[in-house]
Order: C-alpha cells, then sequence, then structure tokens
C-alpha cells in the first residue's frame, strides 16, 4: 500500500492532469525522482567495505537505492583514502591498502527497479514529505510538454519545469550544508582560529 505523501501526490496529480493514466504518471515521477536525487546529491548513504592488501577493486550495494557517485572514502582512522569510482558501485583505490580494515564510503543514491509492488519508485520517505510541492512541479511539468495530451500546455509545462529545476539547485545546496541554517559548506581549520589577549 503507498504512503499517505504517494497518494497525496498521486491524487493532487490526477487532479491537475486530467486524462492522464496512472501509468504515465508513475513513468513519469519515477524519471522525475532519478533527476532529482542525481542532480542534488541529497540521498547520501555511508556504506562500509572490508578491505584487504593486494587487492584494489571492491563492489559496493546500498540496501536500497542505486549508487551514482563517490563523495569520500575514509580508512578506519577517519582519514581520507584516494579512490575513484569510474563504474557506479565499484570502488577503485589507487593504493594498496597496507593492512585488512574496514573503510566507509560516502555515495550518493538514485531510485533504481525495482520498483515498490504498486508501481512506485522506492526511497527514503523524509524526501517526499520535505520536498513534494517541487516533485509535483517536476511531474506536472514533464506530463504538461508532452504533445496531444488533453493535459498538454508547453507553456505552463516549462513554469513547472522552470521551479523544478529551481528545486534541485536548492536541494544540491542543503545537501552540501546538510540542510544547517545559514551554515557554511566548509569551515576553517583550528589552525587559522587566532586567540587575542590582553
Amino acid at each position: 500500500m503507498p504512503s499517505t505523501e504517494t497518494t497525496r501526490l498521486m491524487n493532487n496529480l490526477r487532479m491537475r492532469l486530467p486524462g492522464a493514466l496512472d501509468d504515465a504518471i508513475r513513468i513519469e515521477y519515477f524519471s522525475v525522482m532519478n533527476e532529482f536525487f542525481q542532480g542534488s546529491n541529497l540521498w547520501r548513504d555511508d556504506v562500509t567495505l572490508s578491505v584487504t592488501p593486494g587487492t584494489l577493486s571492491y563492489t559496493i550495494a546500498p540496501s536500497l537505492g542505486s549508487v551514482v557517485r563517490l563523495i569520500s572514502l575514509v580508512n578506519a582512522g577517519g582519514f581520507p583514502v584516494d579512490a575513484s569510482m569510474e563504474v557506479p558501485g565499484t570502488i577503485k583505490l589507487y593504493y594498496d591498502p597496507t593492512i585488512a580494515q574496514t573503510y566507509t564510503a560516502t555515495v550518493v543514491l538514485t531510485v533504481e527497479d525495482p520498483i515498490t509492488g504498486e508501481g512506485y519508485p522506492d526511497y527514503p520517505a523524509w524526501v517526499l514529505n520535505k520536498y513534494g510541492n517541487e516533485i509535483l512541479d517536476g511531474v506536472v511539468g514533464r506530463m504538461m510538454t508532452q504533445l496531444g495530451k488533453p493535459y498538454s500546455n508547453q507553456q505552463l509545462g516549462i513554469y513547472h519545469l522552470r521551479r523544478f529545476q529551481g528545486a534541485v539547485s536548492q536541494a544540491k545546496v542543503e545537501a552540501q550544508h546538510k540542510n544547517l541554517y545559514r551554515g557554511q559548506a566548509w569551515r576553517f581549520p583550528r589552525t587559522f582560529t587566532r586567540t587575542h589577549r590582553r
């Protein structure tokens, strides 16, 4: 059974898109969520991997979602480790680990198949709760820019898509600041702080 937020979103979409089939709405909903997560880096997860000397390539699989990109990789002591991810989900270390230990990879995720039994994309519930109106704009905009449909409206569709693109940018900034009000994406290291003495 779909969540309350998903049911509300679908009812709102049906109201704004008269004549639209639920299957068509679900297809666009999946595409909008994929674009939202890939563009914003909002959905992040820390995935642990056990590394051993002699092995440079490791495959990671989060419990939910599909890996898009690697944000960071740290060793057991919390120090950064040089690595790349040419293929999403496969981490390649630049240097051979000297001992067996656990690394933690922070990755960006997006929606993937299989979707839920009702045909909706599966992702953390808080995202729809926080960005429901913005996701609505994305689906409505994509549906309205389709040609020859009862709900087609190019001008209104472009308006909704612009609002959606603005929301993706805003979500990206909020993800960088970790939803901290007036937060900066970086801070001065402690070595730059000076104490004034009298």
